[in-house]
Parts: C-alpha cells; structure tokens; sequence
C-alpha cells in the first residue's frame, strides 16, 4: 500500500509498504479519509513527541472495516467507522484512576504506531466508531479532534451565562467556539489572526484586543506564550484559564495575580470518554462540524495538501486527504 513516512525532521515520504495485519483485538480500516492536524505539522517540522524514525503518520482518519481480528465481535467488514487515534493500556495506575486518557502508557496513531496516513491502517477495535450511513468519511474523520475540543469545554466548566474567550481562529478554536456557544456562554469572543478563518466561526463575537480582568474563562487555543499571557490578563478574579494547545517553551506565569485574584489553571489533554459524545456533536444540526474541512484533496497531491494546512490559513481551515 501507499502511505506517507515521517523519516526525519521535515522529511515526510510517500513509500510503499506491506498492508498491516490486525491482531486479535484489531480491526483494518480502508482509508477513505484522513485529515492533517496542527500537531502532524508540529511533528513534521520539530518532532517534539520523539517518534522513532521510520513511522507512518496521520492520526485523524476515517475508512471501512476490511478485517477483524478474531476476537471482534462489535463491528464487522463493510462497518463504515472513524477511528479515534489515542489507545490507552487500561491497566497503569492513572488508567485504573479512571483517567484513561491520560495513561502512562498511551498508545497513539502516529506516534507509537503507523497511522491512518495510508491506504490502510489497523487499530484496537475499542477505539472505533461506526457512523451514520449518510454521514460523509470527511465529517467523521473529526471524531478525535470533536473529542478533545469537548474536553477543553468539559475541563472549563459550567459556560452557562458566562463570558468566554477563546484565543486561536484555528481548526480547535473554531471547534471549542461552537461548543461554547452550544453549552450557553452567555458571550463566546474569539481573539486571532486570521480574517478568513475568524470569519468561520459563527455565533461568536470577534474581538481585536479582550480589556483586561473581563472574561470568566479564556481557553488557549493555539501554542505560543503570547496567547498564553492574554488567556491570564484576561480573566477576573475567580476566572479560569484552560490550557488546551501545547505551549512548547517555558512560559512564566504571574503567579501573584493568581494568589490575590484566585485565578486558576486547568490542562485539557486528550479526552476523558468524550468519543461517543463527539460522535453525536457530529450530526447535529446547528453545530455543523463539516464546516471546518474547507479543502478536501486526492491523496495522490498530498504534498499540495500538506503546504495549504501549513501555508494557507488565509484560504484554508482544515484539509483533508481523500483516498480512491
């Protein structure tokens, strides 16, 4: 099969490799779409997780079952599935806590594994989804990145009536802004760069400069320190910062405006059994999720791909790779 191999820093390959073979508890999906997620960028340009060269990428990916391994019973071939890429051991401490997704031995697509970058991939049968007959494999390729937006959201708190802010007009800003509308802020503003993608974002009030010591809760929606001190000048006392893009450098934090204002921090990694959540956040009207996929584009000009996800913002919001 054809796939794409991350073989170095910026060094991202289309190579010919033997199609995998599901274990007991697998099942192996034809890929009929994956999407190209901020993080592949990351992990294209820095490798800041250390993935151990040669490894197929992708991690956002939606297909049909081809094969199941013979202790699946749930699904079968021909299940139209999306698969969500993060595949805890349910046996370590944190997992036995009850916080899966945050396993001290994580398994994920494209990481530790070959992902759905690829005609096909395999993957723990657990961590799949069927979805709807007249659901498109675009829409459901967004089960994971609909998953940790909700956990943001979950990890934010009661929104009811309250004044949020999220910073970032990305892909997961533009997802966690229409969750928060959903959970009833009573003023959802979203603070980016962008025209093209701020624009994308409905119900939301697009704000230039958020006034200091102003919002209930602000929700760091792209990794950089900057945005990062924004999401703390701009909560009241009582406010709470949600710390969902990974921040890479060290960033200092006021820690005395913590103390005298009673602000606090929360991360948002990953989610805590958020998967069939999102899959119902999907087909509801109102949200329209498939908004986000702005480009869908033949895997054969991935290369074309990869260069509007990581070049294009003012044109494009998510892109995805179709596979023949």
């Amino acid at each position: 099969m054809q796939a794409l191999q991350l073989q170095g820093i910026d060094r991202l390959v289309q190579v010919s490799v033997p199609v995998p073979v599901p274990s007991d508890d697998e099942v192996l999906i034809q890929t009929k779409t994956a999407t190209i997620c901020t993080s592949d960028l990351h992990d294209i340009q820095s490798n800041p997780f250390g993935i151990a060269y040669p490894r197929v990428m992708g991690h956002e990916g939606a297909g049909v079952i081809v094969q199941c391994g013979a202790k699946v019973k749930a699904l079968q071939p021909g299940d139209r599935v999306a698969a969500h890429p993060v595949i805890p051991c349910s046996v370590c401490e944190e997992c036995l806590r009850g916080l899966e997704h945050l396993c001290s031995n994580m398994g994920h697509l494209g990481i530790d594994r070959d992902g759905c970058f690829a005609e096909y991939f395999v993957l723990r049968a657990d961590r799949v989804r069927k979805i709807p007959a007249d659901m498109p494999y675009a829409t459901g390729a967004l089960l994971e990145p609909v998953s940790v937006c909700l956990e943001a959201v979950a990890r934010a708190g009661n929104l009811k009536d309250k004044k949020v802010l999220i910073v970032g007009d990305g892909p997961f800003g533009n997802i966690i802004a229409r969750l928060a509308v959903k959970a009833g802020a009573g003023c959802t503003m979203v603070v980016g760069r962008t025209p093209f993608r701020l624009q994308m974002i409905p119900g939301v009030e697009i704000v230039d400069k958020t006034p200091d010591r102003s919002v209930d809760i602000a929700i760091l929606a792209v990794g950089n320190s900057d945005a990062a001190n924004t999401c703390m000048k701009a909560l009241r006392p009582r406010g709470r910062m949600v710390v969902f893009s990974a921040v890479h450098q060290p960033v200092p934090v006021d820690l005395f405006s913590v103390h005298v204002l009673e602000l606090e921090i929360a991360g948002a990694c990953n989610d805590e059994n958020k998967i069939d959540e999102a899959l119902q956040c999907l087909g509801e009207k109102g949200l329209e999720l498939q908004d986000i996929i702005t480009h869908q584009i033949s895997f054969d000009r991935w290369e074309e791909a990869f260069d509007m996800a990581r070049n294009g913002h003012g044109r494009a919001l998510k892109v995805a790779l179709i596979f023949q």
